[in-house]
């Protein structure tokens, strides 16, 4: 008897914990990720506002995919993000890591944050990349 009864414990606590567990995650809104080629204007969806984006500059000096760096390096960007009334540069470092590269921006004075998980092709020893091959998957989100 005092198995079943330690049992049932046992189940009841497994089960409020699991419960718990459903209603931490908060329903957050996706965001929509956008691939810029480089220097082809490009609609990028920020919230309730369509912003335009061209990728003006880039320069990449990550470590190659077959080569032992010291370091990973980084890739340096220059974005012309415009609206329907203004534009404005926005300047990001992308080092490949978690936690990727973002740059906050302020357009007709609303504050929004461009973000860049991927930005394509990884270098290699054999072969620099032409900057028409260049293309940056980001997201912008207003703050």
């Amino acid at each position: 008897m005092k198995k079943v009864i330690l049992f049932s414990l046992i189940w009841v606590a497994v089960m409020a914990c699991d419960e718990k567990k459903q209603n931490v995650n908060p329903q957050t809104e996706s965001v929509k990720t956008s691939i810029v080629p480089y220097r082809q204007l490009t609609t990028v969806p920020a919230s309730d506002a369509e912003l335009k984006v061209d990728l003006q500059e880039i320069a990449d000096s990550r470590c190659p995919a077959n080569a032992a760096c010291i370091t990973m390096g980084s890739v340096q960007m220059k974005f012309l993000v415009s609206d329907a009334q203004s534009q404005t540069d926005v300047k990001v470092s992308f080092s490949g890591d978690r936690k990727g590269g973002s740059q906050t921006f302020t357009l007709n004075g609303q504050a929004y944050e461009l973000k860049v998980s991927k930005v394509l092709p990884y270098p290699v020893t054999t072969q620099s990349p032409k900057l028409d091959d260049y293309q940056v998957s980001l997201s912008i989100e207003k703050k």
